[in-house]
């Protein structure tokens, strides 16, 4: 696996998580919307608990708590794939923004994802 320039960490490219350049796209109206509504479908079906320590969520199904494990920017073909969504804790979701190989739980299903997407 390759290692970011920047410290030296595993990364999918040249640089890791933490310190690859974002550039992302202004999101309408309406693919907000969307995304709203496929994170309700989701808050519905699962227990409101983090997948990764079991802690309680709460009632409310905020954005924070919705992370997609193959970056929508980088795999739009996952964006809206349940399977792309972990539910997190906001100081968990914020540590996984910052090194995205934190988590086993989330390495394993990046894994199977990325066999999925890279066919």
């Amino acid at each position: 696996m390759p290692q970011c320039r920047v410290c030296g960490r595993s990364a999918e490219s040249a640089y890791c998580f933490r310190h690859k350049p974002r550039f992302k796209k202004q999101e309408t109206v309406e693919e907000l919307s969307k995304m709203r509504e496929f994170f309700l479908k989701i808050w519905r079906k699962r227990r409101h608990y983090s997948e990764v320590s079991q802690e309680y969520l709460g009632k409310n199904p905020l954005t924070i708590f919705f992370h997609h494990i193959l970056a929508k920017e980088k795999y739009p073909q996952a964006a809206f794939d349940e399977e792309n969504i972990i539910l997190l804790t906001f100081d968990e979701h914020t540590a996984v923004e910052n090194d995205m190989y934190k988590y086993e739980k989330i390495n394993e299903k990046r894994k199977q994802l990325l066999e999925k997407y890279n066919q």
